[in-house]
């Protein structure tokens, strides 16, 4: 089973490769993740909206970066899929970082 360490390296590393561009780059948000089962989430968004919170700057549409707990693959979800999981929404209590949840 991958460490939240080793994910979220593999995270930053599909964001860079697969999903940001040179003029949009997408950052992971590495104190919001969460295990749901073997896999390891975490939310990200673009580079220039977490520098500037300016509404204008932000990735629409895309969700939470998905690794797989034990092979290392990465997918980016959706949106609608990420906001039925409910991950990281703001009026849950706070999470612990390594508070696993159990698989849906």
């Amino acid at each position: 089973m991958l460490s939240i360490e080793r994910a979220a390296e593999l995270a930053r590393r599909f964001l860079d490769e697969e999903v940001g561009t040179p003029d949009f780059p997408f950052e992971l948000i590495e104190e919001q993740h969460a295990r749901v089962g073997k896999d390891i989430f975490f939310d990200c968004q673009s580079a220039a909206y977490l520098r500037s919170g300016d509404l204008s700057d932000m990735a629409i549409g895309t969700g939470y970066v998905c690794v797989d707990g034990e092979t290392g693959a990465c997918r980016l979800l959706g949106a609608v899929e990420s906001l039925e999981m409910g991950l990281f929404e703001d009026d849950e209590e706070d999470m612990d970082e390594e508070e696993e949840r159990p698989p849906e």
